[in-house]
């Protein structure tokens, strides 16, 4: 799984096992959440919602940096490399899209609207102008995070707040990060790339330990869009196969 060629054209392979820690966990608790929408599980919901707090912020807190890294090696190549970055917008909030059409049509409540993948797609275009501020962004993460508590009290009969965090009444989703806060985390990646990776550029030495568990983590790092959109069909699959038939399942 190792490739050297790959570390060696620049790719971080810490990055790549931090990223690739937050796909296995997001695995781990979309698969309970499946276990909870469908079959009712409904043991250990406070540490399995702690659990799922800290895969996003992994999740969210790791593109944030990889945006750091990605957009500081641009700039030394094109002073506006703006198009590499629309086009990732269109990549993933078009998924995001699909996503969203998917569970309109097969899940009998809990469409998403604003999952993992339309947030990820606004961030990369969202943080472009936040860049400039480099070790800064720490006080404006604040504002997001903060933010957050005024926003989420705010209800509104419309769904086309929904990026911003402000709700309908009895809102309910499978997947939901809204701007405030999780652009705050996003923002904090790149405070701590500002920090740790100037201009792109690892300040430090960190060996690659070369063990089959670290390479494979690595390997999911580096494919995690991939694991993202085939694991819960996989997922809901194995427990069509298991139990015949899933409630909230419309066919």
């Amino acid at each position: 799984m190792f490739n050297s060629k790959i570390y060696s054209k620049g790719r971080f392979w810490e990055v790549d096992f931090a990223r690739g820690i937050g796909i296995i966990m997001m695995v781990i608790s979309n698969f309970v959440t499946d276990l909870q929408y469908f079959l009712n599980y409904s043991q250990h919901q406070l540490f399995w919602k702690l659990f799922a707090y800290t895969t996003a912020s992994i999740f969210v807190f790791i593109s944030g940096l990889s945006f750091w890294i990605s957009y500081s090696r641009s700039i030394k190549k094109n002073s506006k490399p703006y198009k590499k970055y629309f086009i990732r917008f269109g990549k993933l909030f078009g998924l995001g899209i699909l996503i969203t059409l998917t569970t309109y049509l097969l899940l009998e409540s809990g469409t998403i609207y604003f999952g993992i993948l339309h947030f990820l797609g606004t961030a990369s275009i969202l943080a472009i102008p936040f860049y400039r501020f480099g070790k800064l962004n720490f006080f404006l993460a604040l504002f997001f995070i903060l933010g957050s508590f005024i926003v989420s009290n705010v209800t509104l009969n419309t769904y086309l707040l929904l990026p911003f965090g402000i709700m309908p009444e009895n809102f309910f989703t499978l997947d939901y990060f809204p701007i405030f806060p999780w652009f705050g985390v996003y923002l904090l990646g790149l405070t701590f790339g500002s920090i740790a990776y100037p201009q792109g550029i690892r300040k430090m030495n960190i060996s690659f330990p070369k063990i089959l568990p670290v390479e494979f983590i690595c390997w999911a790092g580096r494919n995690t869009l991939k694991i993202y959109i085939i694991h819960q069909p996989v997922l809901v699959g194995l427990l069509l196969l298991i139990y015949g038939g899933l409630p909230n399942l419309v066919f």
